[in-house]
């Protein structure tokens, strides 16, 4: 509490990268979260978990949100909120009606969630869900600048008449010119008459305002979610965003107008936006197509420049992703087509397909598989994860493998039983982590809908509408997902064979193994209790060095394993390592297909590093 109170440079106030912990509200914040802690480890937790956790064998997450029975994130079927519109605790909100009205809200949604719940959040079709209102902005401005023509010509019109025949003719941003040709046809029978040629540059300059509008839109909404505080110690919401499987002229325009607001940055100096973290979805024949890859290849000038018609509908938005990606380091980019991410109801054809596709919580929840219900990311999210201390496993195992085997034994036989007794600790500690993963779950069903008004009362997480505000959350939760976590698989193989396993592929089978024993135990869980667990990939951040030092600690400095401030992510190949980027692309791409729950290279096809895996990707 004395640091708390000096501000000091220690784990506690350092544990939230997304909080200024020396802020009075931060500061305040901090000290519950201590006492939270120490609330959790002393009536809460069983025993076992709570010395696992304190010893460092594993990290329960977010332990400080324990005793309050909230989940980790949720990702939104922001339509549904649009259109049937929402109550916060002041008041409610009815159906926006332009596209500067409908991303304001989308950040309002984010801000207020915040507070029900202790992780992320993610809208999974950004572009579907912008789209209405990119069309009531263009029909608005239409509506308007006809009005202003008709009265400038001192014509009598019938308002309420206008708006009936623009909302009846106009479907589309897109005029042609035989839509143009019905819509004077049908001004002209109530009485307005208006010549082809000016009402197709009325339609041209309602198109161009509702592309700045667009823009401004899209400009707001980023600098809100970076500049926005959802709690207190000046946090942000740790906001995503989905897109580019949208092909209608709306949400093509509002890609095209995020990715140049994304590119133009923050403030005067062009300041990187952190938020949303963006997420490109690359679908063959939607977002890609081999032909349009060719062709760019052949001349990318032209292809950059629009001078090329490409059969990806979405093809150009993919180039500009890239180039704002290269400049802006976002968005990253996920492929609908790999086998593990593909959903079978998915129609081209189909107005709401987003509904079947994977979206993701930036670089972290993947929610799409699902044993109690429809496969979808919509309205569920992540209930809890808990990550395991793979380096001191595999520490542990070569310690009690140099043990068993005497002096003379060959190394090779060492590391023989080094590795049996590592994935043995492995399979054995991922149980652990899923028994307490199970213990949380049902302490987490016990909360009232009253807990989270927002969430549960607007249906944000489904099925939440339909409880009364005594009712215990029960089952409508139990779409969630339950992650069991690892950090340090790189650290770990170190420990094992003194290389990690971006040069040695003993390193990198060993590893790719640790990760299916762990998934075999993943699915012994999902059957035997038809829960959504699932495997981790963890997003360290202040745990990297946690471990690392509570290591260094109880074993010493160990060369590449404990002789840093921190362990590399999950599967990660070490940044120091010296290969290429396609190798590490092959090494880290076959990973995640144990993840479904978490991505961050993933081959197109589905292939395990192969040379047509490298083309691909």
């Amino acid at each position: 509490m004395d640091g708390i109170v000096a501000i000091d440079k220690n784990d506690v106030n350092l544990s939230n990268a997304n909080m200024s912990s020396h802020t009075p509200a931060g500061q305040m914040m901090t000290f519950a979260s201590e006492v939270t802690k120490d609330y959790t480890y002393k009536y809460l937790l069983p025993k076992q978990y709570a010395e696992a956790h304190q010893l460092g064998d594993i990290h329960i997450h977010d332990l400080d949100y324990y005793p309050t029975k909230t989940m980790t994130c949720i990702q939104y079927d922001m339509e549904d909120l649009f259109e049937r519109g929402f109550r916060t605790k002041n008041g409610s909100i009815r159906t926006p009606q332009s596209v500067q009205s409908y991303a304001t809200l989308a950040t309002i949604i984010f801000q207020t969630n915040q507070n029900e719940q202790h992780g992320g959040q993610s809208i999974p079709a950004f572009d579907f869900f912008m789209a209405k209102g990119v069309y009531k902005s263009f029909r608005k401005h239409l509506q308007n600048y006809l009005e202003f023509h008709l009265e400038i010509k001192n014509e009598k019109y019938d308002p309420k008449i206008l708006r009936q025949i623009t909302e009846e003719q106009i479907d589309s941003i897109c005029l042609t010119e035989e839509k143009i040709a019905t819509l004077q046809s049908k001004l002209g029978e109530a009485g307005m008459l208006i010549d082809q040629e000016t009402l197709g540059r009325i339609a041209g300059k309602a198109y161009e305002q509702t592309r700045k509008d667009t823009h401004q839109a899209m400009e707001g909404f980023i600098h809100n979610l970076n500049t926005m505080h959802s709690r207190g110690g000046n946090q942000v919401v740790f906001s995503s965003i989905n897109y580019g499987t949208d092909t209608s002229p709306e949400g093509r325009m509002v890609i095209d107008e995020l990715l140049k607001s994304t590119v133009e940055g923050l403030g005067s100096r062009g300041e990187v936006p952190v938020f949303p973290i963006q997420i490109f979805k690359i679908k063959e024949g939607v977002s890609y197509n081999d032909e349009d890859y060719a062709i760019t290849m052949d001349d990318m000038d032209a292809a950059m420049e629009g001078r090329v018609r490409f059969k990806a509908p979405n093809f150009d938005l993919f180039l500009k992703a890239c180039q704002t990606t290269a400049k802006a380091l976002f968005p990253n980019f996920m492929f609908l087509d790999t086998p593990f991410n593909q959903n079978d109801k998915w129609r081209a054809d189909d107005p709401k397909r987003y509904r079947y596709e994977l979206a993701t919580m930036g670089c972290r929840t993947r929610v799409f598989e699902n044993v109690v219900g429809e496969k979808s990311s919509l309205g569920r999210g992540n209930l809890s994860f808990t990550t395991m201390n793979l380096p001191r496993l595999a520490i542990e195992a070569r310690i009690k493998a140099e043990g068993l085997t005497n002096e003379k034994s060959h190394p090779e036989a060492v590391e023989k039983e080094a590795k049996k007794i590592f994935l043995e600790s492995v399979r054995e500690m991922s149980a652990l982590i899923a028994e307490q993963l199970l213990t949380r779950y049902n302490y987490q069903r016990t909360a009232l809908a009253r807990q989270f008004p927002f969430m549960m009362g607007n249906d944000i997480w489904k099925g939440g509408i339909t409880l009364d505000a005594n009712q215990e959350v029960g089952d409508i939760i139990r779409s969630g997902t339950l992650g069991i976590g690892f950090i340090g698989g790189h650290n770990a193989m170190v420990a094992l064979y003194g290389t990690g396993h971006g040069k040695s592929q003993k390193s990198w089978d060993t590893l790719y193994e640790t990760v299916q024993v762990m998934n075999e135990v993943v699915n012994e869980y999902k059957e035997k209790y038809t829960l959504n667990f699932s495997v981790l990939a963890t997003p360290a951040e202040g745990l990297s060095g946690r471990f690392t030092r509570l290591d260094r600690r109880k074993y010493g400095v160990i060369e590449g394993v404990t002789d840093h401030d921190y362990y590399v992510n999950s599967f990660h190949i070490d940044v120091k390592e010296q290969i290429s980027i396609v190798d590490k692309i092959k090494k880290r791409g076959s990973f995640p297909r144990y993840y479904p729950w978490r991505t961050y290279y993933v081959c197109r096809a589905g292939r395990r590093g192969t040379e047509e895996c490298t083309r691909h990707c």
